[in-house]
């Protein structure tokens, strides 16, 4: 009969012990603003104090009736997070909750207008993939199979002075220059090149993490390369080694298909592509800043068969303006950003 009767206490004791059952909802979060929490307690179970952790690291302790809300500011990046909910009573752990949540930025990006300041000639097969001025000389990289070349010409008369073609097997992509070093992406094939700027091969590069060769920029100390996703990847311009990455998003939206890109005075000018637009990115953090409408200039360029979206950017640090293109138009726009 012993042996029955404790049986009973037991059963008894778990049938009486309540199950702790929570919900953990986020708002819309931002950087730098309140990110407000709600929480709900299903079956009102005793709970005095919550352990909030971003990114399994210890933010801060609540009491349970106060209203919870956390800010993110500018040491977070914009992107995804994980946000770690314990529960407690009287210093014991009831309940934890995981939820993951996106970072977006801030502010919405501002609208800007552009001045048409000159129109040059640019060759009409060019599939233009990366465009980047260097001590005076302006760079193209092109793409598509059987046709990528590197070149260097003249913009006001388009003339051309000297490029090479890839091997049939690549697609070239993004181009940027580095002391006296020009780096160029392939698309899907995983590996750039390193030439001298007369375009002898130094060596070639394998990506690591990153998924494809979209863009490519520098700030003067580290590449910058795209790979379609709303990823920016950080490269030592040495080894050619990721280092780090940002991920891109407005207010509202993550943006992805990150094209060719051009750093203009601590910013990260980039085409969208398929859009024909300029989007304005902060590298610090992936916020998207700025947008630059240049849809109108797709019509001023010759109509046919072949031609495709707005694409290439080269900034001359000299008057302050930029020079956009697209794949296979036959103008090149030298523009200034009107803000």
């Amino acid at each position: 009969m012993k042996k029955y009767f404790w049986l009973l206490i037991i059963l008894s004791f778990i049938s009486c012990k309540k199950e702790v059952k929570l919900q953990v909802k986020l708002a819309h979060a931002q950087q730098n603003k309140p990110i407000k929490v709600q929480i709900d307690n299903l079956n009102n179970s005793d709970i005095d104090k919550i352990k909030l952790s971003i990114d399994n690291q210890e933010y801060k302790t609540f009491d349970y009736n106060e209203q919870i809300s956390f800010k993110l500011d500018n040491n977070f990046l914009l992107g995804a997070h994980k946000a770690d909910f314990v529960f407690m009573n009287n210093d014991k752990e009831l309940k934890k909750l995981e939820t993951k949540f996106i970072l977006y930025a801030e502010n919405p990006p501002t609208l800007y207008k552009y001045e048409l300041i000159n129109i040059c000639p640019h060759d009409i097969d060019a599939f233009t993939q990366g465009l980047e001025f260097y001590k005076d000389t302006l760079y193209e990289g092109t793409g598509l199979y059987g046709h990528s070349t590197l070149r260097k010409e003249d913009y006001k008369t388009g003339k051309i002075y000297k490029k090479i073609d890839l091997d049939k097997k690549y697609f070239g992509e993004g181009i940027t220059l580095l002391n006296d070093k020009v780096y160029q992406l392939t698309w899907q094939n995983g590996v750039g090149f390193v030439y001298d700027t007369n375009f002898d091969l130094i060596k070639k590069f394998n990506y690591q993490k990153s998924k494809e060769g979209w863009g490519l920029c520098n700030d003067g100390k580290v590449l910058y390369k795209s790979d379609g996703t709303e990823k920016i990847w950080k490269l030592d311009p040495e080894s050619l080694k990721e280092l780090s990455y940002i991920s891109i998003y407005t207010d509202k939206h993550k943006i992805t298909r990150i094209n060719e890109m051009e750093w203009v005075e601590g910013k990260i000018y980039t085409n969208v592509w398929q859009k024909n637009a300029l989007a304005i990115i902060n590298p610090d953090t992936g916020a998207v800043e700025g947008i630059v409408n240049l849809s109108d200039l797709h019509n001023k360029v010759k109509q046919h068969p072949q031609l495709d979206v707005l694409n290439g950017i080269a900034y001359d640090k000299k008057n302050g303006h930029l020079l956009v293109t697209g794949k296979k138009w036959d103008k090149l726009f030298e523009i200034k950003i009107i803000k």
